[in-house]
């Protein structure tokens, strides 16, 4: 269903898109020498919501094979005995698990139908990243204090994903004067998301955190998404074939992580465009 109001909002978009080119004589563009394709690419931060970070918090909640069942194998629990002597147990899990912000890179095709109206279609690659503590409880019968009888240790646990956004929409202008040009894009999206690696260090020793899908090992959390999105933008000239695109993206996507991991949120991005304009061969 998801799938089906994408594809009315993209192809509604696009009509729209044609009928405003062929109505906008007035704003015809000036440069007639210059061709009305253009390429460039991204470079940009991407806000990614923090509804799906908790996966890679090693909690029994998201995984079966998570920090507990590490500490609890028998294969390492020697190792693990000789690190904190004592007694231990998890204390704590990650409490407020969120992604850090990332590079967004991309690139990015347009087509200038006037000065007032664009389409185009972007594909941009994200590498998030998820570093948190869990804290561990150690008793220490040297430890005098009866009221707190366990002294805490964390340790940091990480994530890594990958994602990329395909965008296909229009941009329409509201301001546009000499070599500059304000709009307001507006555009529908597919997206993937793809856990690549989970794991907490302790002792300089990595351990890493097991994600199965229907109990086999090989295969990772992630999928397909959609969505649509919005956003606001300022072109100017740099040179004749060069133009600077300032923007800042709002997505309403769904981030199909995993089967309980897949709902839809809001994410952002803000960045900049560098866009090269071909010179039409005249003869």
């Amino acid at each position: 269903m998801r799938s089906k109001l994408l594809f009315i909002f993209l192809s509604f978009l696009f009509f729209n898109t044609s009928i405003l080119a062929q109505d906008d004589y007035e704003y015809e563009i000036e440069d007639t020498s210059a061709s009305r394709f253009s390429i460039g690419i991204n470079v940009g931060a991407f806000f990614a919501n923090n509804n799906t970070a908790i996966l890679y918090s090693g909690s029994p909640r998201v995984t079966n094979y998570g920090i507990n069942y590490i500490f609890n194998r028998q294969d390492l629990k020697q190792t693990f005995d000789y690190y904190f002597v004592h007694p231990y147990s998890i204390d704590e899990y990650p409490i407020e698990s969120s992604y850090k912000t990332t590079a967004e890179l991309g690139i990015h095709l347009g087509y200038q139908f006037s000065n007032l109206i664009a389409a185009f279609i972007e594909f941009n690659s994200i590498q998030l990243k998820y570093e948190q503590y869990f804290t561990v409880a150690i008793r220490d019968p040297q430890n005098s204090n009866t009221l707190e009888p366990y002294r805490y240790e964390k340790f940091p646990i990480y994530g890594e994903e990958s994602r990329f956004n395909l965008n296909m929409g229009t941009q329409i202008s509201y301001f546009h004067e000499n070599e500059t040009n304000a709009y307001l894009a507006l555009f529908g999206n597919i997206n993937g998301v793809k856990l690549k690696r989970n794991y907490f260090i302790l002792n300089q020793i990595e351990y890493e955190i097991q994600h199965p899908i229907d109990n086999d090992f090989n295969r990772k959390p992630g999928g397909i998404g959609y969505g649509v999105g919005g956003g606001l933008g300022l072109k100017f000239s740099v040179s004749e074939k060069i133009i600077a695109d300032i923007y800042y993206n709002l997505y309403y996507t769904q981030t199909n992580l995993t089967e309980f991991l897949n709902t839809y949120s809001y994410n952002h991005s803000i960045g900049l465009r560098i866009l090269w304009k071909k010179q039409k061969t005249t003869y």
